[in-house]
């Protein structure tokens, strides 16, 4: 059975107490902490990843298996409104990413991306959205 993983930088992590973190816990595994190359913003309340292509930008988040995908993912789609249920253009896009759990430890997971417009001065540079 081919496992997955799922990527999460904000407001589904563990020390941000939302009620969808909540739904994460009987069907996923905490991993560790990790990152991703990208840009992190905050949107209003919540934030948002940006791909790059530069490996000193990085995202900083919790790194999840997953054992109930469907499941999850149907759920964090409407959460994340990209599913088939809201309108385009979708503000997240789910796809897979390489996540980093040391410099020479990665693992390809689902993460929500950005899909769009940022302004700079809304980036948060320490790349954490724990520690803006």
């Amino acid at each position: 059975m081919k496992t997955d993983y799922l990527f999460v930088y904000g407001t589904l992590m563990k020390a941000s107490e939302n009620p969808m973190h909540r739904l994460l816990l009987p069907h996923c595994k905490l991993i560790s902490r990790a990152w991703i190359i990208g840009k992190l913003y905050q949107i209003h309340h919540y934030p948002g990843v940006v791909e790059s292509k530069h490996a000193h930008e990085r995202v900083y988040g919790e790194l999840y298996q997953l054992s109930n995908l469907n499941h999850v993912l149907a759920q964090l789609d409407d959460y994340e409104e990209c599913s088939a249920a809201f309108p385009t253009p979708h503000e997240y896009q789910r796809k897979r990413v390489t996540v980093y759990l040391s410099e020479n430890k990665s693992q390809l997971a689902w993460a929500y991306i950005y899909a769009h417009p940022v302004s700079e001065e809304n980036r948060i540079i320490s790349g954490d959205f724990l520690d803006r």
